[in-house]
């Protein structure tokens, strides 16, 4: 299950958009008209709760977020920039 300041850290380093599909706890109707929760491949909505997402493109949600130098409680470090700086005119 992933944490909630996770994915709002995802979500404005723009790491989960409209185009993310994430295998997550879903609403779905059943046989007989019966309202049901299943784990299904969707595309991430606004909406989706951070406790219903189980992976994000077939990672685990801290397996991602480290890709991006992200700690599992969505903390991250600002790095300085390497190299030499600009020459100003």
């Amino acid at each position: 299950m992933m944490k909630e300041s996770l994915l709002e850290t995802l979500v404005t380093r723009n790491l989960v958009n409209d185009n993310t599909i994430v295998y997550a706890n879903v609403h779905s109707k059943g046989l007989g008209g019966k309202d049901i929760f299943i784990k299904k491949d969707v595309y991430w909505y606004p909406g989706m709760p951070a406790g219903a997402i189980h992976d994000i493109e077939g990672m685990e949600p801290e397996r991602f977020a480290k890709a991006y130098n992200i700690k599992s409680d969505g903390s991250f470090k600002e790095h300085k920039k390497r190299g030499r700086k600009p020459k100003t005119e």
